[in-house]
């Protein structure tokens, strides 16, 4: 089992990229998650098209200080790029919120919500929306076998980019009494749903498109599946029915809207065939900009180019007053 590591990082890192433009975007990526290094993947892209748009950009690689950092160079926004925890699970936005600094993507209750596997799990179960049976399992629980039947997934419940996630099949030697634990006391065991994966842009409560990933080597999407060329296909338009294809993209408008989420989103669903339902797997509050992030890629197939993709993230910027 591979683990990912995290790190505190006390002070961040300012670079400023352009000292003028027609407004101060901060851009904060990096920071201390097990994503770290996917955060600053979509950055670069980030940095660059918001120059190219002509904005004064700094980019802050945030540590512990991020509060202070952004009380001093005052940006009119912050774009959030950071992936996982701090960033990603509400942490981010409501410092913002505190600091009165209006910032892309979803506010706190949608990130923390999306970013929980237990609660978001019990939120689509509240919406009627279909999730695969699943059960918690604690490390003082001292199981010393499967947890239910082969084939399941093991989920850490606060981690993105499938991070942590191991599929076991029948044929796997596995013992679950000799499973670490390395994300947390407790874990997420999920009935195996065999089908196709779907993924689902959606940006403004508006679903863009569908994309299909069609695995080339591993078992399932995982890390290095998601990150590294030549590990998957992506099929866009996804190959479905034109009834299935516009049933999906409704479902996961009716999702982003449940979740209160904002700017740009991502669902993934798993595509069961032979009961010819789709399942959610989760919605994504701070989709990946990576050049092999998927969102991207469904946008432009609407004809919205990176650049003006991130315009259109840029333009739902604000902060939640209470």
């Amino acid at each position: 089992m591979h683990k990912y590591q995290t790190s505190f990082i006390e002070r961040s890192k300012v670079t400023v990229i352009t000292e003028s433009g027609k407004k101060h975007i901060a851009v904060v990526g990096g920071g201390m998650s097990a994503e770290r290094e996917v955060s600053l993947s979509s950055t670069i892209g980030v940095n660059k098209a918001l120059v190219d748009l002509g904005y004064k950009v700094t980019f802050i690689d945030m540590g512990a200080d991020i509060a202070t950092i952004l009380s001093q160079i005052k940006p009119d926004i912050v774009y959030n790029c950071l992936h996982g925890t701090y960033g990603e699970d509400g942490c981010l936005p409501g410092l913002l919120n505190i600091l009165r600094i209006p910032y892309t993507h979803s506010g706190v209750l949608a990130s923390s919500l999306a970013f929980s596997k237990i609660h978001s799990k019990a939120w689509f179960a509240a919406n009627n929306i279909k999730i695969a049976p699943s059960i918690i399992v604690n490390i003082t629980d001292n199981i010393k076998s499967d947890p239910m039947p082969r084939p399941y997934v093991i989920k850490p419940l606060t981690q993105g980019s499938s991070i942590g996630i191991e599929i076991i099949f029948h044929e796997d030697d596995f013992n679950f009494a000799e499973y670490d634990f390395p994300y947390g006391d407790q874990v997420m065991i999920e009935k195996y749903i065999a089908g196709r994966e779907m993924q689902v842009a959606i940006l403004n409560g508006k679903s863009l498109g569908i994309l299909e990933i069609k695995l080339l080597k591993n078992r399932f999407y995982d890390y290095e599946t998601k990150y590294t060329a030549g590990f998957a296909e992506h099929l866009c338009p996804a190959p479905l029915q034109q009834d299935l294809y516009n049933k999906l993209l409704k479902q996961a408008e009716i999702i982003y809207k449940t979740v209160n989420c904002r700017g740009l989103a991502r669902a993934e669903f798993i595509f069961d065939e032979e009961q010819q339902e789709f399942i959610i797997i989760e919605i994504n509050t701070h989709p990946g900009m990576t050049p092999l992030s998927i969102c991207p890629e469904i946008a432009a197939l609407q004809g919205i180019s990176f650049e003006n993709l991130v315009e259109e993230i840029l333009k739902t910027a604000s902060c939640d007053l209470f």
